[in-house]
């Protein structure tokens, strides 16, 4: 770990030595923001090779002017974040305000109403919208206003910057990853923030259910797991979770699970990814930690 400022720790970095700054414009930026940190990563789309994976943990959850304040220090810092040459630049939001409708059903002048039942649209906040391909439908999320014009006055030269939600990334490379059988059991899909987790579940490669779930405490957690395994008619005893993000097995929520699930796991490694590659320098990073951010390269 390496201290940044005040606000923020360098918790990982690792480069491939095939990184080259002057081949920017074969390379994909992808970003994961949130109010607790940044995730950087780069990839080659000629080689589909993960070049460099950089996170910034902050040490509190920022405001939204703290956030576009600290990102400045970041870039003003930061080797190459400010180049504008890239072959494509996505950024993945961290937020909790978000809803899937499908593609055929969709209106995007009622995108407003999408949300609406979901949570309070503040004035000060963009209505985003993209297309998950792999379910056909679109994800139309909240961000804030002043973060996005951030990231365009940023990258103001590039005409190739996309913004998606986490929840898009997730499932689009939950559908792709390689999966191996299970038996009889049912399969659900945890990725743990620090303070909510995204659970996701597939039927016979359809998506059945995607939401996001708030928590405090380790009991909190369990019991938004439960509520959905009884609601979707699962049972502890014959559902396997999958995990990945922020968790490790000598967690207490890893425990907890495998108290009351069946089969728990980390399984999210290079070989269940395979639309993106990893060269030796990255055999010690914790790759399942950024399974959302990898996805974004589906």
């Amino acid at each position: 770990m390496d201290a940044t400022d005040k606000l923020s720790i360098r918790e990982v970095s690792f480069q491939d030595d095939a990184f080259d700054i002057q081949s920017l414009g074969n390379y994909n930026l992808y970003l994961s923001i949130g109010q607790d940190g940044l995730e950087i990563c780069v990839v080659d789309t000629l080689t589909n090779r993960c070049l460099f994976l950089e996170h910034y943990s902050f040490y509190v959850s920022l405001s939204h002017d703290q956030l576009t304040s600290h990102l400045n220090w970041i870039y003003d810092n930061h080797l190459f974040l400010k180049a504008y040459r890239w072959n494509q630049i996505k950024v993945a939001h961290r937020g909790k305000a978000f809803t899937l409708v499908p593609k055929g059903l969709f209106e995007e002048d009622e995108a407003v109403k999408y949300l609406q039942h979901l949570t309070d649209i503040r004035i000060d906040q963009t209505i985003c919208h993209s297309h998950i391909e792999s379910v056909d439908a679109m994800d139309v999320f909240l961000v804030e206003a002043e973060l996005i014009d951030w990231f365009e006055q940023i990258y103001t030269s590039s005409p190739k910057l996309i913004f998606v939600h986490q929840t898009s990334a997730l499932i689009e490379g939950l559908y792709r990853q390689k999966r191996e059988a299970i038996g009889e059991l049912s399969r659900i899909y945890l990725h743990i923030e620090s303070n909510y987790l995204v659970l996701t579940i597939f039927k016979d490669r359809n998506l059945e259910f995607c939401n996001v779930f708030p928590f405090k405490t380790e009991q909190d957690f369990l019991y938004y797991v439960l509520l959905v395994i009884d609601e979707l008619r699962y049972f502890p005893d014959k559902t396997s979770i999958e995990l990945s993000g922020s968790i490790e097995k000598d967690s207490g929520i890893y425990r907890l699970l495998d108290k009351y699930i069946q089969k728990v796991e980390i399984s999210f490694d290079q070989h269940s990814m395979p639309w993106i590659t990893f060269g030796s320098k990255f055999d010690k990073a914790p790759l399942y930690q950024y399974f959302d951010l990898f996805s974004l390269h589906t």
